[in-house]
Order: C-alpha cells, then sequence, then structure tokens
C-alpha cells in the first residue's frame, strides 16, 4: 500500500515555494522535505526502510531536497512544485541520487539522461565527478541515455509525459557505496567530509548550467544556488567554538608578564645570562575545553563549507589548548610550528635581502610619543567607528603588565612603558585599530562567529594586511621592515636550535641591531618555550602584495578574520547572502592611501614598500 501526503500541506508547501520562503517540513513515514530558497531544481532521495547515512547526507548539502521512504507517493507534491517553479524558471529539474548496489559496477557513477539537449548539464557532472578519481583511481563515470531513470527496486516517481510536458529535466545518479566497506564492516567518514564538499559543487554546478541554458536565468553565479539559511544547528556549533576562541585568549596567555624587568637585568648581566619569563596563570583548564570541543556535534552539520571551517577552527583550539598546557617546555615549539608552519625558502631570502641591502638595520629615531599620547590619539581613531559598532566596548587601556601592544577583542591594550617614534604612530594606529579592530567588529556584524574570532590560520593574512594598512597611511620605514626581516631570522634560529643568547647574539653582531631591539625579538620568538608566529608577518605581506597585484580586490579582506585561502569560501557565503559586505578603513578614502595602492598594482616590490 502506497501512502500520500496530505493535500492541504502540499497547498501550504507550494504557497510558501511560490513566495521564496524557507520551507523545512516533516513528511510521512519519516520524510523530510528542505527547500532553502525558490531553486530551479530539487534533489531527491529514496529509502526502504531507514535512509542509509552518507548518501542521505550527500542530499542534505543541496538548497533543496527531498528524502523520503519510496512507499511514499510523492508525485502530486513534485507535480505542484514544478508547476509553481517553471513560472519563474520556465523550467525545472529533478536529480534522484541512489546507491549503486550493483557488484559489478561498485567503483561507477552512473548518470542516467534523456537525451542530447541536456549536454551542458551532463557535461558538467561528468566533468565534476571525474574529479573524485584523484582519490579513487578505479571510479568510472559511466553516462547511460535512457527512459529509466530511477532505481530498479522503485518506480518512477512522477509520469515522464508530465516532465515532457512542463520540460522538466528528470536525470538519475546511481553512486557508489564508497564510504564504507560493507564486507568488512568499516566506514570512512573523513573521506567522507573530503567527497561531500565536492560533491555539493558538482550539484551546484549542474544545476546552474541546466538553468543557464534551459531558462530565464536568475543567478548571478552557480553558487546562488546553494543554502542561504544557518541552521540551528550550525548556530550553535559556531557559537559554542567562537566562546572557546575568545575565552582563550591565547596571545596575552604566552606574553610574558616581566619582559621589562628581565631586559634590566639581561643588561646588567652583559648579555650573558638567559632571561627567566612568567607569565599570567592559567584560568581555564584546557583538558575541560578540549571535551568541550568536541562535544560540539560538527558531523551533523549539513552546510559542506561551515562543516570544513567549524572543524578546521576545532582543530587549531584544540592545538592551542595544548601548547597552554606545553606553555614554558619544548614541547610548546613543536605544536607551535604545526599551526604556524615552517619558514620558507622566499620568506627567509627577502629577510636577508631586506638586512643585507647596505642600511643600517636600525636607523636613528627623533621624536617620540609615550603610552599616554598613543592611547588618546587610539581613542580618536576609535570614535570613526563607534557610531557603526554601538553593541560593541571598542576601548583602549594602559596596562602595567603588557609590553607594547596587544588587540584582545574589542580592546587594544597599550604598555605602560611604550615609547614609539611620532612618524610611526599613524602606522600603528591603523595595524592595530584600522585592521585587528575593525576586522572584529565588521565581523561581529555577520551571522558567523568565526568572523569575528578568526578562522584556523587567519593570523598571517591578518597581519600582512595590517603591515600593508602601515604604508598605505605613509608610517612604514625600513627600521620596521627590518625588524620584520628581523623576526624570520629569529624564528629560523629557533628552529634550528638556537637558544636565547644565540638568537640575541645573531641579531646583535650579524646584523648590527641595538640590544634592546635584539632582546625584545629574541624575547618574542622564544617566550613560552619557541613561539613561531613573528615569522608570518613578513610572509603573510608578501602574500597580500602579490594577491593584489594578481587582481585582487582590497576591501575583501576587511570582512573579518580569514585568510587568503578561505576567500572562495568567503566568496561561495555571500553569494548565498550569508555574509555581509563589511565597513572600511576610514584611510582608504584618502588621494595618498589611493596612490600607493595603484603602485603597488602596478608591481612595486617589497624593498621599495618604504616611505
Amino acid at each position: 500500500m502506497t501512502d500520500k501526503i496530505d493535500p492541504t500541506q502540499i497547498a501550504s508547501i507550494c504557497e510558501s515555494f511560490e513566495k521564496g520562503e524557507f520551507i523545512s517540513v516533516d513528511l510521512p513515514n519519516g520524510g523530510k522535505l528542505v527547500i532553502d530558497q525558490k531553486l530551479p531544481f530539487i534533489c531527491v532521495y529514496r529509502f526502504i526502510d531507514t535512509p542509509e547515512f552518507y548518501l542521505a547526507s550527500l542530499v542534505r548539502t543541496q538548497g533543496a531536497f527531498l528524502i523520503v521512504r519510496a512507499d511514499l507517493d510523492v508525485k502530486n507534491l513534485l507535480k505542484r512544485l514544478i508547476e509553481v517553479a517553471i513560472t519563474d524558471f520556465k523550467t525545472f529539474m529533478i536529480l534522484e541520487i541512489w546507491n549503486n548496489d550493483n557488484p559489478e559496477s561498485s567503483q561507477h557513477i552512473e548518470i542516467c539522461y534523456p537525451g542530447k539537449k541536456t549536454t551542458a548539464t551532463v557535461d558538467a557532472l561528468e566533468k565534476g565527478f571525474s574529479e573524485f578519481k584523484r582519490h579513487l583511481p578505479g571510479l568510472q563515470i559511466i553516462l547511460k541515455e535512457s527512459a529509466h531513470r530511477h532505481p530498479e527496486t522503485f518506480g518512477p516517481m512522477i509520469a515522464l509525459d508530465f516532465l515532457k510536458k512542463t520540460g522538466t529535466l528528470l536525470l538519475g545518479i546511481a553512486f557508489p557505496t564508497i564510504f564504507r566497506d560493507i564486507e568488512n564492516r568499516l566506514e570512512f567518514p573523513i573521506f567522507y567530509r573530503q567527497m561531500s564538499r565536492k560533491f555539493a559543487g558538482v550539484i551546484k554546478l549542474a544545476a546552474y548550467e541546466f538553468v543557464r541554458v534551459q531558462s530565464d536565468n536568475k543567478f548571478e553565479h552557480y553558487l546562488s544556488l546553494g543554502k542561504t539559511r544557518l541552521d540551528s544547528l550550525t548556530r550553535s556549533a559556531d557559537k559554542e567554538i567562537s566562546q572557546i576562541s575568545e575565552k582563550l585568549d591565547f596571545i596575552l596567555r604566552v606574553t610574558p608578564v616581566n619582559s621589562t624587568e628581565e631586559w634590566k637585568k639581561f643588561r646588567d648581566n652583559k648579555f650573558t645570562k638567559p632571561p627567566n619569563f612568567t607569565y599570567r596563570l592559567i584560568s581555564l583548564d584546557p583538558e575541560i575545553e578540549k571535551r568541550k570541543l568536541f562535544n560540539i556535534s560538527l558531523e551533523n552539520v549539513d552546510h559542506p563549507t561551515l562543516a570544513f571551517l567549524l572543524r578546521d577552527k576545532r582543530l587549531e583550539l584544540e592545538k592551542q589548548l595544548i601548547m597552554l598546557e606545553e606553555r614554558g617546555t619544548k614541547k610548546f615549539l613543536h605544536t607551535s610550528r604545526s599551526v604556524f608552519g615552517e619558514v620558507n625558502e622566499v620568506v627567509r631570502n627577502c629577510a636577508i635581502s631586506l638586512l643585507n641591502n647596505g642600511l643600517a638595520n636600525e636607523q636613528p629615531e627623533n621624536k617620540t610619543v609615550n603610552a599616554v599620547d598613543f592611547a588618546q590619539y587610539a581613542d580618536q581613531e576609535l570614535d570613526k567607528y563607534r557610531p557603526f559598532f554601538p553593541h560593541l566596548n571598542l576601548r583602549v587601556k594602559i596596562k602595567d603588565n603588557v609590553n607594547g601592544l596587544i588587540v584582545s577583542g574589542p580592546e587594544l591594550s597599550i604598555g605602560k612603558n611604550l615609547t614609539i617614534s611620532a612618524s610611526r604612530m599613524e602606522a600603528l594606529i591603523q595595524h592595530e585599530v584600522g585592521t585587528h579592530l575593525l576586522t572584529y567588529c565588521n565581523g561581529h556584524l555577520q551571522p558567523l562567529g568565526l568572523m569575528y574570532s578568526g578562522f584556523a590560520g587567519y593570523e598571517q593574512t591578518q597581519e600582512g594586511l595590517a603591515v600593508l594598512s602601515e604604508y598605505l597611511v605613509g608610517g612604514l620605514d625600513i627600521n620596521r621592515l627590518k625588524v620584520l626581516a628581523a623576526r624570520v631570522m629569529a624564528v629560523d634560529s629557533l628552529i634550528q636550535g638556537a637558544d636565547f643568547i644565540e638568537t640575541f647574539n645573531l641579531l646583535l653582531k650579524e646584523y648590527g641591531f641595538k640590544p634592546k631591539t635584539a632582546f625584545m625579538v629574541s624575547m618574542r620568538v622564544h617566550r613560552g618555550g619557541g613561539y613561531t608566529k613573528d615569522s608570518i608577518y613578513l610572509k603573510g605581506l608578501i602574500q597580500v602584495l602579490d594577491f593584489i597585484q594578481k587582481g585582487g580586490d582590497l576591501s575583501l579582506l576587511f570582512g573579518g578574520k580569514f585568510a587568503l585561502e578561505h576567500l572562495p569560501l568567503i566568496e561561495e557565503l555571500t553569494h548565498v547572502r550569508i555574509l555581509k559586505k563589511p565597513m572600511l578603513p576610514s584611510y582608504l578614502d584618502s588621494e595618498e592611501s589611493k596612490l600607493r595602492l595603484e603602485r603597488i598594482k602596478a608591481g612595486m616590490s617589497l624593498d621599495n614598500l618604504t616611505t
């Protein structure tokens, strides 16, 4: 006996579909219909007793899907959806997906299609699924021109004459059971996660090709066909991970609180006795925070892009929690290298070139400003942004236990002993406020907490952007570039096994830095047991310059805290209207900054990036 869907429920669904409203309804016998926005296609999966987990999960990656038991009659629902859709799109596409259980074709993806009119769509599927061969060399993509585009064990969902009359395309995809080994009772969840993102993109691209050729295309990009809403599970997971990230306050916890006192002792001991740095007490339990992280059910997040970002961030947070446990030991350096990477040859050579360019590696400074002056100027800059972010307590504080400048959340902390060149004040304001604080603020305007707490590995791009801002406001001098180069060589010496004294002497004797500068650079690198982050400032600057010179849009990088490698994901989330356009720093409107940016676009090299 075949069950049917209540006609009143069908009417309600189609009324919402016509209005372009979000639809998420339970259907009889454990079925589910989700339509995120008004789309010209739907993915369907029919099951016998219970849905096969991996296949159902693949279908759920789409913005419109129907998962139903095979004994539920869905033809009236599909007919009504088609009738509504063709008033807007002139056509509609149904992709039915099922498991290819045939032992003789267990490594085949079979695409069943009606004929030559669908060449672009089928080509997109064939080309997209061919990418899977990198992971499964024996995989074959089989194209079948057939009137029977449904599983052999089930009947057709809807009559072919109705499909022809309405111009609806029905495609069948028999997908192999590649995510589990049934015979040996093994499952491959990591492989599934890799493939699910690819699968989601393949289906969207094929649907876009169909709409582009067969209908009045209302979508500017194939990514626009994806999910536009964050479900409660995704929001909850994002919130929990972002809260753990902010609570971690990692930089403050691995920065010495006694660097000023230790500098004086180091100087008095003629630079022969290594400093003994002390740190803030850690007011959280890394074990408990790790347990919280892995209690978050990311395996149930259907949006493949967001699941990837959340999982990547969780892994990074786990490493940082481990680093807090390892603080002050040799293990700290090993984990730091896994988070921030190595010093590659390009960055090392660039650093050496800057340090050996014939100019003194530390030029004398004239007029200087202190912490109070800098705090007043920074607070004035924050006044430009406070009206746009009234929900954030943007603030500047002078602190005893901070050395230099640190941005943590909405706060800029300034060490009470800060002394900087007056000519560098605007540059550092834009580094800290115009980049780090502004991207935090812009991230808070987004529905994703990761946009302000930071994607995994965001620091390199963020610091590169911040250093670039120094140039754009005319404050990136040769001293600054040489210090960034010194940090690279200090990290390199650390990785090669140098202790604090050896790194200090490298900077002092070989590269000619003043003792205090050599001490501060060495402190930053050796803190915690070996912190390799400082090599990313120069590396990030090199990458951001390359991005701009290849035609990249600088304004995109102010939307939150993410890396250049995340831009395709940011683009995807922007196309489906999950993300909003960011506020840009005030200095980008100045004629001077525009002129400097044009010079970079024209190919200015890093060596000439001083004012």
